[in-house]
């Protein structure tokens, strides 16, 4: 799991490249340009060093100087550049014992002071900072600077120095502040990246108030009960013996001389020579971790009071060599941003041997650091604050924080800090405004601003184990919070199959690599407040039916639940789900506010379509349904309506457009209509299509979708552009595990049949259908190489330069040879209207009519008199009433037009979705007027609806917010 998760990360980490700068690793003497000043004095030393296994001993007398001459490298930003990285100084320096007082670094340009800094120089042991000219520095830095002086505090003292960058460019987002250096990067404090980088300002929230004075019987219980929770979640017994002890005294030997890093620091290296990079030697703080839990594992899995104590030895040597390289309270290695992916190990390790380092009084500062890397500070965001929460919170900061906690060694102080942990909770679990990252109405868990269930996936797996810590205690979150994660828990396994997601929300992974996680439910189902929940352990069971969690969740009377049956809208991610017997449709969009793509430069390369009305079947998993990446053609995904460009012309061209951003495309529409709707467990779905100007601007179409049952019913209408190239509507394309098993097209009157190899029915009948097979070469996603592999794929093809083209076909969904006979026949279906104001059909089996209203304006219709805003309408009519659901797909997220996003000549421009103003905005509410023909009165109350009868119409206003759907019941008058 945690493979998956350092891979996330990696697409994340800074982007550094440097110029021809200097970099001085101290490996062969004293550089010749080194000047030091009066009764000052250095020398190559071997009793310190970060690589190599040398480096630099300044002795100086106060206020004396160290002088590097030769040119600095500086060089000033250029604006346009892919990347917006800037020029920053980096160094190591090591302190035997604090001085409280500051080294200042001064940069000159002949002989001038151009720029400068100073180092609080109160610690021990190695500190790096990275800071950049323009930004961090005083002064104004000028290109070829010539010179850099250190001035030392004003005592005497000794430092070792080492790893020298006089400049390198680094992505001005992962500067990081902390206790040496306290002024760099300021900004990140309330940056989108704040919950990484901030971790100076959020050690500094933590209140220090106990507030508690006497703990009640229940606390003490509770407290208990959490420890011993966590406690048996993550220990492990192994075998000792003393043989296996030496073996660890040995490892501890090797670890000594080796520096303790980051991949965010790793970074760093990669532009060094090969001779600079055989001076390096590291161990990744995660296998570092992992090597003292392990030794946490045999402290705890022997009663041996010798082995005991030999154990707790090298695991203390272990735990001071960490605090020497820097990992410590106060210190931020340079950078800090994605972290909380390699220290879970880590903080586990502390947590099991609290006892030992306890009573050999080093409890405290393994706590600091704790506290300080996982960033517990947040816990005390002020209210005000606070709206929604962050994935990489939950997912790999949350659990160091509740260890944190349990490390307090005394219990009235982790009963208050448990009690600030469940408010933190408690107002962060709450349905986040906008695009901002956390829990939706509707389901979606928000990250990057959007719907993204491969960071669900991980804060679930990081929020739900401490639900269930604090479950049953007096800690435990309350029924509110709980509902919201239990509703989007709930979520995963509907739009997925079984474990498996669509590939449209699949973010910048379009592979099998991540699923939805069979725990959560485990651990979500046994954390309520009172009791568990049944709803969750049902769904646990029908994903993980076999184990001792399963045993025990049968023993408590609990029984697997039956596959999710029925339609669910999720406009929050402009998405409609449909699901029947053990197979699922999922129909995506995106619109003016929700992102087409994710695209990075080794990730989604071919992913620009992935939104353009994306219709996939999932049944079971990906390869069975039909998707493998390896030879999958990136133009054609099923449902979409798009330009088929060849595979080179496909790929992205990747920049960082703000210093919001990473080197990423996520690119927005300017059209608002995109969204589904439901009703009685049926479906719709519509959108407009409209290509950014990045590509083909000239690229519109009105699509819909109607799904009833085992049916669905595909439209399109007004499609348009201007392209050398055709424009395909896309039915299917399926792997071919048997390249002999392929499917024919079947004339029936006026329209086409093709039974596809997922055995699916297709019935084209507005269209010219075309069918292919046979291998397919392609590009894998991630890296650009070659693939290939065997598919069918069937289209309709609109031709080169289209205008005005529509598409009509059916779907008859796994059907049984008698169903797809009667289908064949009679399709059982109608449609009313397909152009550029609506689509409009009805399903003959359902008795059901779906709107899809792309125009306000009058509708020629039975029930439909006219509406006033564009929608999606679904009714079902009954003797004498109606059922109506309505939606309003606009988001309405900001009204009018965002100026920022366009060019003079009117075309969008690429924009960061994150340097959107309005992205944080709530939905603003808006009224919609229907007139219904025929009169009718509204069963029930709902503040939100008005109804009022004019002759022989009905006129019903409904106010949303979020495109959420309101269904009315009508009775006629």
């Amino acid at each position: 799991m945690y493979k998956k998760y350092f891979y996330l990360l990696l697409v994340f980490i800074i982007s550094i490249s440097s110029y021809s700068n200097t970099l001085y690793q101290f490996e062969k003497g004293v550089p010749s340009n080194f000047i030091t000043g009066k009764n000052s004095k250095i020398e190559i030393t071997k009793e310190k060093f970060k690589d190599g296994t040398s480096s630099l001993k300044w002795n100086f007398k106060k206020n004396s100087t160290l002088t590097i001459k030769g040119d600095v490298g500086y060089k000033v930003f250029q604006k346009g550049k892919q990347e917006k990285a800037r020029s920053s100084f980096v160094m190591w320096i090591y302190n035997k014992k604090p001085i409280d007082d500051k080294m200042q670094v001064q940069f000159k340009k002949k002989g001038e002071i151009k720029s400068y800094f100073s180092i609080n120089m109160n610690f021990t042991g190695w500190r790096t900072m990275w800071i950049q000219y323009d930004r961090d520095m005083s002064g104004k830095a000028e290109e070829n600077m010539d010179e850099i002086t250190f001035i030392a505090p004003n005592v005497n003292g000794e430092i070792y120095i080492d790893q020298i960058y006089t400049s390198i460019l680094i992505d001005p987002r992962y500067n990081a502040r902390d206790e040496q250096v306290d002024f760099v990067n300021l900004q990140a404090d309330s940056a989108v990246n704040s919950h990484w980088m901030a971790l100076y300002k959020n050690y500094n929230a933590i209140s220090q108030n106990k507030n508690i004075k006497k703990l009640t019987s229940e606390e003490v219980q509770g407290i208990k009960s959490v420890e011993n929770r966590f406690k048996n979640d993550i220990i492990k017994k192994v075998k000792v013996n003393s043989k296996l002890i030496e073996k660890n005294r040995e490892k501890l030997q090797e670890y000594l001389t080796t520096t303790v890093v980051s991949p965010q620091t790793v970074v760093l290296y990669k532009d060094f020579s090969k001779e600079e990079k055989s001076y390096l030697k590291d161990i990744q703080i995660k296998e570092y971790g992992s090597w003292l839990r392990e030794l946490a594992f045999m402290y705890n899995s022997t009663e041996d009071k010798k082995y005991k104590k030999e154990i707790y030895e090298i695991f203390k040597k272990g735990l001071n060599h960490l605090y020497e390289q820097g990992w410590t309270k106060g210190s931020c290695q340079g950078t800090i941003h994605h972290l909380g992916y390699q220290v879970r190990e880590l903080y586990q390790s502390i947590f099991l041997m609290k006892e030992p380092l306890l009573k050999d009084k080093n409890l405290k500062q393994a706590k600091e650091m704790v506290t300080w890397y996982s960033a517990m500070g947040i816990l005390y965001t002020p209210d005000s604050e606070i709206k929604g929460v962050n994935a990489d919170v939950l997912n790999t900061m949350l659990p160091g924080m509740l260890i944190a906690i349990l490390l307090n060694e005394d219990d009235k102080v982790t009963a208050s800090q448990l009690y600030q942990l469940n408010h933190y909770l408690t107002k962060s679990i709450d349905y986040a405004p906008g695009l901002l990252g956390g829990f939706k109405e509707d389901g979606s868990m928000f990250h990057h601003m959007q719907n993204y269930p491969a960071y669900a996936k991980g804060a679930f797996e990081g929020l739900t184990p401490i639900m269930y810590y604090l479950g049953n205690t007096a800690f435990a979150l309350d029924d509110y919070s709980f509902n919201i994660v239990k509703k989007a828990v709930l979520m995963t396994r509907v739009y997925s199959n079984t474990h498996t997601w669509l590939i449209s929300i699949s973010g910048r992974h379009p592979d099998d690599r991540f699923q939805i996680s069979d725990e959560v439910f485990r651990y979500l189902a046994l954390g309520k407040k009172v009791g568990n929940d049944s709803e969750l352990a049902s769904a646990y069971l029908r994903l993980a039916s076999q184990g001792k969690f399963a045993e025990e969740l049968n023993s408590l009377g609990f029984k697997a639940e039956t596959a999710p049956q029925g339609a669910w809208t999720m406009n929050m991610s402009s998405l409609q789900l449909h699901r029947r017997d053990n197979w699922l449709i999922g129909v995506k969009g995106y619109s003016r506010y929700l992102v087409g793509n994710e695209t990075y430069i080794k990730n989604n390369l071919f992913g620009r379509y992935m939104s353009y009305g994306n219709f996939q079947i999932l049944e079971n998993s990906l390869i069975e349904s039909g998707y493998v990446q390896q030879g999958w053609d990136w133009a054609h995904f099923p449902g979409t309506t798009a330009i088929a460009l060849p595979i080179d012309k496909l790929k992205s061209p990747i920049s960082q457009v703000d210093i919001y951003s990473g080197v990423e495309e996520m690119l927005l529409s300017d059209e608002t209509f995109s969204g589904g709707n439901t009703l009685n467990n049926n479906g719709m779905f519509a959108m407009k299509l409209h290509e950014h100007s990045k590509y083909n601007d000239t690229h519109r179409a009105r699509k819909s979708v109607f799904l009833f049952d085992n049916r669905v019913i595909l439209l399109g209408s007004n499609i348009e552009n201007r392209s050398d190239y055709e424009t395909h509507t896309t039915l299917f394309q399926n792997y071919l595990s048997d390249k002999s098993n392929i499917s024919k097209v079947e004339k029936i009157k006026d329209s086409n049949f093709i039974l596809d190899t997922q055995n699916n029915l297709y019935k084209v009948v507005e269209g010219k259908l075309k069918y292919k097979n046979g291998l397919q070469h392609s590009l894998d996603q991630n890296k650009g190489t070659p693939t290939e592999n065997y598919y069918e794929m069937a289209y309709i093809n609109h031709g080169k330069n289209p205008k005005n083209q529509r598409y009509q076909y059916a779907i008859l969904v796994k059907g049984t040879k008698e169903e797809q006979e009667k289908f064949k026949k009679s399709s059982n279906y109608q449609v009313l209207q397909q152009d550029y104001n609506a689509h409009i059909v009805e399903d003959e089996i359902s008795k059901m009519r779906g709107y899809a209203l792309f125009e306000s304006g009058d509708v020629k219709d039975k029930y439909l008199k006219s509406i006033d805003t564009p929608s999606l309408i679904l009714i079902k009519h009954n003797d004498n009433s109606l059922e109506l659901s309505f939606v309003d797909p606009d988001l309405r997220l900001y009204e009018g037009k965002d100026e920022s996003q366009y060019e003079k000549n009117g075309k969008l421009k690429e924009v960061s979705i994150y340097s959107r103003k309005w992205n944080s905005n709530p939905s603003i509410p808006h009224t919609s007027t229907i007139i219904l023909n025929g009169k009718y009165s509204l069963d029930g109350e709902n503040k939100n609806i008005s109804i009022e009868i004019v002759d022989n119409t009905t006129i019903v206003k409904i106010t949303t917010t979020y495109a959420m759907p309101v269904k009315l019941a009508l009775r006629r008058l």
